[in-house]
């Protein structure tokens, strides 16, 4: 019995030092190894928390489910994303490629307009810290309206 005890104990802790262990997801934030040897000031956070499991792919590393931010260093990166929404036609998907700033936040959102027909979406990245669009096109129907 103190056998399995062990095994079981063993299991439970490499899981939880695995990448892609749902105990790791309790930290939702997703940062690339050569990233954690960087000072937080020069790194930017990419915030897609409003549609989780959005971004599958980033700079080529396919990553867990289960993440709502990742920290990057500063620089040029690319990131893959697909949406499948239930009951709606359409599926976006795309690779966007975006210059993060050192100290930024940068927030990903997609709405979507199921009374539109034919069905539209909307896909665009805000800069958090200067409120400004980086990426894309905001929706042009109103809030209110699904």
């Amino acid at each position: 019995m103190s056998k399995i005890i062990f095994v079981l104990m063993t299991l439970l802790l490499v899981s939880c030092s695995a990448r892609y262990s749902p105990f790791f997801w309790g930290y939702d934030e997703w940062t690339p190894d050569h990233v954690l040897t960087i000072y937080r000031s020069s790194t930017a956070v990419f915030d897609w928390s409003t549609l989780p499991d959005v971004i599958t792919m980033i700079d080529g590393t396919p990553i867990g489910r289960g993440y709502k931010r990742a920290r990057l260093s500063s620089g040029r990166h690319q990131l893959e994303f697909a949406a499948y929404p239930a009951k709606f036609g359409a599926h976006p998907k795309g690779m966007l490629d975006i210059d993060m700033l050192p100290g930024h936040e940068y927030e990903f959102r997609i709405d979507f307009c199921f009374w539109c027909k034919p069905r539209r979406y909307a896909v665009w990245v805000d800069d958090k810290t200067t409120g400004e669009l980086i990426w894309g096109k905001r929706r042009d129907w109103p809030s209110w309206w699904l």
